[in-house]
Parts: C-alpha cells; sequence; structure tokens
C-alpha cells in the first residue's frame, strides 16, 4: 500500500509539473574564446515563467534573465574567454512562475587551432634564402583571436637552434619570415616549430642539401586498385623536360616485393607487362596489401637520372561495395529499402543482373547463426534495391555480399513495435550533399497532429541557428528549411522536438554539407611568356583579404614537394565537435535514447520522454564454479 501510495503521489506531482513544461537545450561542451548558445522554451503553461541561466566554473561565473511567455523559445549567448582547466555546470533555475532547480557538468573542449606552415620551396641548397609564412586559424579558417602567446623557432638538422622568434605578431593570422642559410649549413632535415603558450602546437620540415635541378620528370600511368585474381599488370611510363618535349631514354621499371623487373626504350612513353600468375601464390600467402613499381629513366645523350614510384593496392576481389544512409535502427514489420552499388575497382559500375546482393543479418547475442537474410539483384546501372522486413526484434551484425566481395556494416537494433501514443519522431533529408550557400529541406513526421516544433542546428559544438515554429492548423507533417554556412562544413545535426500530453517527442539528423572554403580567390594572367617578360597578374578576393602568392620553377616541384599548403587536408581539418558519452556502450544505446545526445547537446526539461526496451537477453552459460582465484600480498 505504502509502494501504491507513492506512486500516485509522483503521478499527482507530475501533473501539476506538466501544467508548466520547459525545455533547455544546450552544448554539452564549452570551448574558450567561444560563443556558447543556450535555447529556453517555455511549453505548455498559463501564465509566463522567468528563468535563470547561467554557468558556473573555476575561471567563469555568469548568468543571464529571461522571462518567456507559453510557447516562447530564446536564446541566451554567454561569450566564454580562455577558461582555465576544471569541472564546469550549466545551472538552471525557475525564478518566477515555476519552481525548480537543474544542474548539468560540462566538458570543457581543448581550444581548437588550425595551424599550417607554407615554405617556398622544400629542398634548399648552401646559401638560399628560405621563405615562408605561418598560418593561425581557428576551427572556421579565420584568423585566431586568443591571448596565448605565438613563437616561431627553426632548427637544423644537429637540432640547433638556428632562429627564435617570441610574441610573434600575426596580420591577419598571417605570420611572414624569412631565413638566410649560410654557405656552409648543417645538411639534413631542418624543422620550423610553432608553439602557443609553450605548447608545441605544428612542424614542418624543410631539406637542406647540394642537388642539381632536375631537366625532365618521370611519370607512371597504372591502376591504383588491382585484384589478386588478375593475371596481368601493364605500366605505362612517361618521362618529358620540363619544357614539354620527349625524353629517348633506357627505362627500368622494378616491381616489389615479387620482385619483377623490365627494361625497355622510351621515346616520351613506353610499356611494360607483367605476368602475375606465377606469383599469385606469393602474394595470397604472405597477404600481400600492396606492389610497388619504381621506374629509373636514363636519358640516352647525357646518362642523367630520374625515377619515381607508384604504389597498387591489392585486392581479394574485383569489386567494391558501396552503400548509402544506413539507418541503424528499425522496428518490427516496417519494411525499408537499402540502396547498393556495385563497382569495378575502377570505379565503373558492375552490369551482372545474375549475381545476387545478399544482405546478411546475424544475431548480435548468442551463436553468429544466420538470422535474416535479403537480396535483389543489379540493375544496367549496378544498383541493387534490397526490401528488407524484419520479422523479429534483436540486435543484429550486419554485411552485404557480392561475389567474394563483403563488406561489414554498422549493427542494427530492432525494436518491437511501438504503440502509437509512444512513438517519436522521423525525419527524412530530402536535400542530398548540399553545397555551401543552400537550402536544406528535412521532413518532419509526426505520429500525432502538432500544435508546434522546434528544431535547432549544431555544428562545431554550438548552436548555429534554432527555431520555434507554431502551427496554427494542427498537422502531423512539416518540412523545415535552413540555409547552410560555412560554420555548417563538413556536417551538422538538427535536433527537432515539441511537447505533446507532458511527452517530449524528438529526433536528430546528420546533415553532410560538401567542404569548400568560404572565401573565393581568382587569378588571372598570361599562359605564356618570354624569358625577361614582365608578367601581369590579376587578383579578385573578397574585400579585407589578406593574399600570399607563391610562384615556383617546375624544375624545383619536380625536386621535391611537400612545402606548399594542401587543400584536401585544410578541409579535412574541417571537423565538427562532438563529445560522446565514454559511459554508454551500445547496447545501452539501442534499450534507450538521450535526447540531443547524437548532436552533442544536453537537454533539461521536466517533460517525459520514453524508453525503449530492448530484446531479452536469454541466459546460456550456466556455470558452476564462478570464481577460483589466489590473492597473495
Amino acid at each position: 500500500m505504502e509502494i501504491c501510495f507513492l506512486l500516485l503521489s509522483q503521478f499527482a506531482n507530475n501533473a501539476i509539473t506538466w501544467a508548466k513544461i520547459y525545455s533547455i537545450v544546450a552544448p554539452k561542451t564549452l570551448q574558450s574564446n567561444h560563443k556558447y548558445s543556450v535555447s529556453v522554451t517555455l511549453h505548455d503553461a498559463k501564465q509566463p515563467v522567468t528563468f535563470n541561466i547561467g554557468i558556473t566554473g573555476p575561471s567563469y561565473n555568469h548568468s543571464e534573465t529571461v522571462n518567456l511567455t507559453p510557447f516562447e523559445t530564446t536564446q541566451i549567448d554567454f561569450v566564454l574567454p580562455e577558461l582555465d582547466g576544471g569541472p564546469y555546470r550549466l545551472i538552471a533555475k525557475g525564478i518566477e512562475g515555476l519552481d525548480f532547480t537543474n544542474a548539468t557538468e560540462l566538458h570543457l573542449a581543448q581550444s581548437k587551432s588550425n595551424i599550417y606552415i607554407q615554405t617556398d620551396k622544400a629542398m634548399y641548397k648552401p646559401g638560399d634564402l628560405v621563405q615562408y609564412r605561418v598560418l593561425v586559424l581557428d576551427e572556421n579558417l579565420r584568423p585566431l583571436k586568443s591571448e596565448r602567446y605565438l613563437r616561431v623557432a627553426i632548427k637544423d638538422a644537429a637540432n640547433n637552434l638556428i632562429k627564435d622568434i617570441e610574441n610573434v605578431q600575426l596580420v591577419k593570422g598571417v605570420f611572414s619570415d624569412k631565413l638566410q642559410l649560410t654557405v656552409q649549413p648543417v645538411l639534413g632535415l631542418w624543422i620550423i616549430e610553432v608553439s602557443l603558450s609553450d605548447h608545441l602546437e605544428k612542424t614542418k620540415g624543410f631539406e637542406v642539401a647540394k642537388y642539381v635541378l632536375p631537366k625532365f620528370h618521370v611519370d607512371i600511368d597504372s591502376v591504383t586498385d588491382l585484384a589478386i585474381t588478375e593475371s596481368s599488370l601493364t605500366i605505362t611510363v612517361r618521362a618529358k623536360y620540363t619544357y614539354g618535349k620527349s625524353v629517348k631514354a633506357k627505362t627500368t621499371v622494378h616491381l616489389s616485393p615479387v620482385d619483377l623487373e623490365k627494361t625497355i626504350d622510351v621515346n616520351g612513353k613506353g610499356h611494360v607487362e607483367f605476368d602475375l600468375r606465377k606469383h599469385l601464390n606469393i602474394i595470397q600467402k604472405e597477404s600481400l596489401r600492396e606492389l610497388k613499381v619504381f621506374a629509373v629513366v636514363e636519358e640516352e645523350l647525357t646518362g642523367n637520372r630520374e625515377n619515381t614510384t607508384l604504389k597498387i593496392n591489392l585486392h581479394r576481389s574485383p569489386y567494391r561495395i558501396e552503400v548509402f544512409d544506413v539507418m541503424t535502427e528499425h522496428e518490427v514489420n516496417q519494411p525499408f529499402e537499402v540502396k547498393v552499388v556495385i563497382k569495378h575497382l575502377n570505379g565503373k559500375p558492375v552490369q551482372d543482373t545474375k549475381t545476387p546482393v545478399l544482405l546478411n543479418y546475424y544475431y548480435r547475442w548468442g551463436e553468429y547463426k544466420n538470422a535474416e537474410i535479403f537480396k535483389a539483384n543489379l540493375d544496367e546501372h549496378g544498383v541493387a534495391i534490397i526490401k528488407v522486413n524484419f520479422q523479429n526484434d534483436g540486435f543484429y551484425w550486419c554485411e552485404l555480399k557480392f561475389a567474394d566481395e563483403v563488406k561489414r556494416l554498422p549493427s542494427v537494433g530492432v525494436a518491437a513495435a511501438r504503440k502509437k501514443n509512444t512513438e517519436l519522431l522521423t525525419l527524412e533529408l530530402e536535400t542530398m550533399r548540399p553545397q555551401l550557400g543552400e537550402y536544406v529541406s528535412i521532413a518532419v513526421k509526426a505520429p500525432k497532429v502538432m500544435t508546434h516544433l522546434i528544431y535547432a542546428v549544431v555544428g562545431r559544438g554550438n548552436i548555429l541557428h534554432k527555431r520555434n515554429i507554431p502551427l496554427p492548423n494542427p498537422q502531423n507533417f512539416y518540412t523545415i528549411s535552413f540555409k547552410t554556412t560555412f560554420e555548417m562544413i563538413p556536417e551538422v545535426h538538427v535536433f527537432v522536438y515539441y511537447v505533446d500530453e507532458g511527452d517530449l517527442k524528438f529526433e536528430e539528423i546528420a546533415v553532410k554539407i560538401q567542404p569548400e572554403f568560404e572565401n573565393k580567390i581568382e587569378i588571372t594572367g598570361p599562359s605564356q611568356a618570354k624569358p625577361g617578360q614582365e608578367v601581369t597578374l590579376n587578383i579578385k578576393t573578397d574585400p579585407n583579404s589578406y593574399v600570399g602568392l607563391l610562384g615556383a620553377d617546375q624544375s624545383v616541384l619536380l625536386l621535391k614537394s611537400g612545402n606548399d599548403l594542401d587543400l584536401s587536408a585544410t578541409l579535412n581539418d574541417l571537423k565538427s565537435y562532438k563529445i560522446e558519452d565514454e559511459h554508454q556502450d551500445e547496447w545501452s544505446r539501442f534499450i534507450y535514447k538521450v535526447p540531443g545526445e547524437n548532436s552533442g547537446l544536453m537537454v533539461m526539461t521536466n517533460a517525459h520522454y520514453p524508453y525503449k526496451a530492448g530484446p531479452e537477453r536469454i541466459r546460456k552459460d550456466f556455470a558452476e564454479i564462478w570464481l577460483f582465484e589466489n590473492l597473495d600480498e
């Protein structure tokens, strides 16, 4: 009776709370020298509520007070300074109209800076002038705003400190400098070191050596991916002078580690073919993953030599399996489709319409017995649409198979069909791989009609955009739309939610944005010029831009590369700040969903959200002895 009384009392209290429901959505992560945005919403209520939202910690303590009317959302922006280490908390209180206190611990992320070093060459001779630039940017590739001091040091190949510049002053995030080499420097690899507040952040090497610039360059043309079932390999070697004329030469091509070699005469271009059938056993036995092609070209008239290498990746199968937008959560008797593309290693679609594509699901727990198998055939474009409908709930391993090629997919959780009143929202991305400046459309489907909905767009660890959308005509379908910005590259998460009869309905989805730079630059000039002729370059870019130019002779680039900025590496640095819960494993994520977790958000609310029950694990191991240990101090 006492337990029943307590439960009834709790339900009664909840019913009172539902009359004034709030939600506070904020990132789980703090970042020094960044804006930290908190979205506060008052849902069902009969009167306004005054909230106090604050951050407390060792080096920052600040709070803001806001007054909200029913179904109103506001955003509070905290501008954070340089933060010391230690615990930080987000504390929310109801000051008037609602009495509550809620607090959660925040994660302090390391301040992220992107530092790039550019030198005018990768290799220098004694007596050369080394010219270099250091770019210090934030995670948005804009000049870093930080109070930390910058230090640049240069060390020779013997680790002697040659130059040390402290408290470097940046111009729009860039520091440019020079170093004059002596006529007898230490030969070898020299290092440029960049430090922020005595913490080494970036290094870049350049070589000092006695060399002669190459007069011609060598290229290898071959497949870069090869199946071990192939019987032969054809390699083309090209040799041209820096001014474009073909080179007459003797060329030796060596293939390792199978130790094959052939020598041919070339006049700008030559072909060699290796028979791999005799060496197939060696490749399989030693589980080789790559072949290395080494080509040496010896000029006919002078005997000058140049060489180059190429790596060829080995694959057990001649096919690639690609699958897009794989969902990891499903329900029993809820059909869905999986789109699979089968390609040859060269990227061309496979047109085999007879061999089926198999989609196999295996039970995660217990024995790996075959649980569910689905299949489909390819069309003329190498595409298979596999229709899937699970009959049993559970947690499954998943793999795709075509011929002898197998691709593992993320594990899948299948839940029993949920009752209508506990169904979550479903989101469907209507704009695939949007570009910068384009609009993203997401279809929102609800189990019951909605009177309002709220969404937050999260990228780089903060709320970039939020909106509260009232729906005067209740409906269970709505399409939200927002414009992509540079802060959303390469991926943002969209968290959609609303409250219905005291329950928090929510869902989130990831949107990948095609990476590109925000600042555009255009350079025009003549494609040809005579020796001694003055060349004019026309440069067009955004206002207030800092432009750095580098022009090098082709022979310098042929000698050694790696000195310049790398486009792909820079775009890869545009990573989202997203903190995973280290204490929550894959199984618990299937049992229940935490609002905002996939988006790196935390949600404070007095609304309820349903927990999904996972499939029951049946005990099979009944060991009689489960502990037999000896302990000795």
